[in-house]
């Protein structure tokens, strides 16, 4: 497949991303005709989607019935697209910006499930930016928009150079950076009434020495210690909502 595109396979995701604005061509197998279809082909004819329906032999030789559900999404990713902000636009937004929406710093997070669904959790909460490190990171990939269920398409994400000097720039911008580890202040017991960003690192290896040593704070989620950790992704969504609940 030609490596301009990505392919999101399934009814919910691509109902999803059919809410933001894209470029590709809609597939659905021939046959397929409840009212989760007739939605789906709704919403892409409101966007002048190209729709092109396939024969079941065809569909399940590219996608796969049980995958797909009987729709896939082919989108043009040839151009920069407007959920990607460039580290010159991110700089400019966030030294005009006045906004206490949190941001979230993603340090190392190579697994796809876990950046789909961390992009979702920000997405609900209302999260200003994901930033990811340029050489430290999963791609956003035809996965992790698909764990996502098309967030990815709203959410405004970031790619930098360097996480370390970013979250020097962010403080210089006013926001009080947290590191989300296994030790640290209670965040349950914390008022968050400022611009925040808060730093998670892989499951496992957790965030890197240097990065957290530049963060402001430490935090860590209250738990009865019968287990090690939580799964990433519940950890951001547990952090971002004792954020925003204040």
């Amino acid at each position: 497949m030609d490596e301009n595109f990505s392919v999101v396979y399934g009814r919910n995701p691509v109902r999803e991303i059919l809410k933001t604005k894209v470029n590709g061509t809609l597939h659905i197998q021939k046959g397929a005709n409840d009212f989760q279809i007739k939605d789906i082909v709704k919403a892409a004819e409101a966007q002048k989607i190209e729709i092109v329906y396939v024969d079941k032999a065809t569909f399940d030789k590219f996608y796969g019935s049980k995958i797909s559900q009987g729709v896939a999404l082919k989108i043009d990713g040839s151009k920069n697209p407007a959920y990607l902000k460039t580290e010159e636009e991110f700089d400019a937004e966030i030294s005009e910006s006045e906004s206490t929406d949190p941001i979230v710093i993603l340090d190392g997070v190579k697994d796809v499930g876990n950046l789909g669904a961390i992009i979702r959790t920000s997405l609900l909460f209302g999260v200003a930016y994901v930033i990811l490190p340029k050489n430290n990171s999963a791609p956003i990939s035809d996965l992790v928009i698909k764990r996502s269920a098309g967030a990815v398409f709203q959410m405004k994400i970031v790619y930098v150079t360097n996480i370390s000097n970013t979250i020097e720039k962010l403080k210089k911008n006013g926001y009080w950076v947290y590191a989300a580890s296994g030790e640290g202040a209670d965040i349950s017991k914390m008022k968050f009434d400022g611009k925040s960003a808060f730093v998670f690192g892989e499951e496992g290896s957790g965030i890197r020495p240097l990065v957290k040593k530049n963060c402001d704070q430490i935090v860590k989620i209250p738990t009865n210690g019968k287990l090690d950790s939580l799964n990433l992704s519940v950890s951001v969504g547990v952090v971002l909502y004792e954020a925003t609940r204040t």
